[in-house]
């Protein structure tokens, strides 16, 4: 029997944990390191009797931490925290915090009681009954989590955006259609369709026939989509784009620089920078 293939989504999230387990792990290594060697040069200046004490303290409480990891990963696959989820989901971390530092507390405290009289010959007392105690750990525990918590919510977006691109560059070439993204919802246009199109800050404003599309992507990807859809778009300024079927005049403007007339009424700047690109199709 052939096994269920997972939603690319969730194989794109599986596949940007691989990646973030591997330098994760060697950042709470480093942390184990640089930790450590820092309590033990304090020890030794106080003249502490176990400076080498330290060393068993970080490798439980960081050895913990890298086990619950994935309790971590499991509730950003559970509660994202993507757009029109991240307020509710948020505060459902925030309640997972307090689980994920009680079990640190009491797994790293349980290991500490039982090793520190095997390796060290004395006993090890936490103060659990100290609030201020917990409280102090809990501190920690949540920068600990949300740092844990964005690494791998970071790398799954960027995961997830080049999924989308490939998605895109297929439809492109294979549906001759654009997949644009805008407002939280995917829009459909076919590439003839689109009239022109302008960079906008980090968005590009698609212009069809009655209608305009604010998408999230660069001019320079809406151009790659639009080449691979078959289109007649060229990018004639450095924030525009035109479809040469559109183009009813080319005016100059002065310094090398011309006004695009299209046959919808608007006008469209073109930089001498770019006038290989459309000179060819000058229209009368």
């Amino acid at each position: 029997m052939e096994p269920r293939k997972l939603h690319p989504e969730i194989e794109a999230d599986r596949r940007a944990d691989r990646k973030t387990w591997i330098y994760f792990g060697c950042f709470l290594f480093a942390s184990f390191l640089v930790e450590s060697l820092s309590d033990q040069h304090l020890l030794n200046r106080v003249g502490d009797p176990y400076p080498n004490l330290p060393w068993l303290s970080q490798a439980t409480s960081h050895g913990v931490i890298l086990a619950l990891t994935p309790f971590i990963t499991f509730m950003l696959s559970r509660f994202p925290l993507s757009a029109g989820q991240w307020r509710t989901n948020l505060l459902v971390h925030a309640a997972a915090t307090i689980l994920f530092s009680v079990v640190h507390i009491l797994a790293m405290v349980a290991l500490r009681k039982l090793l520190t009289p095997i390796v060290f010959g004395i006993p090890y007392d936490f103060g659990l009954s100290n609030v201020s105690v917990w409280l102090y750990e809990y501190r920690k525990d949540v920068l600990s989590y949300s740092l844990i918590a964005a690494i791998f919510w970071m790398n799954r977006l960027v995961e997830q955006r080049a999924l989308d691109s490939r998605v895109a560059q297929r439809d492109a070439t294979d549906l001759h259609r654009l997949t644009l993204k805008s407002g939280g919802r995917s829009y459909f246009v076919n590439a003839p369709d689109v009239i022109w199109a302008k960079a906008a800050g980090n968005y590009v404003e698609v212009v069809t026939k009655g209608k305009s599309y604010l998408a999230r992507l660069t001019l320079t990807e809406l151009l790659r989509l639009l080449d691979a859809a078959g289109g007649r778009h060229v990018r004639v300024h450095r924030s525009h784009i035109v479809n040469l079927d559109h183009v009813q005049a080319i005016e100059p403007t002065g310094e090398g620089d011309v006004t695009l007339r299209l046959d919808t009424g608007d006008e469209v700047p073109g930089s001498r920078r770019y006038r290989a690109q459309f000179e060819p199709e000058r229209v009368a």
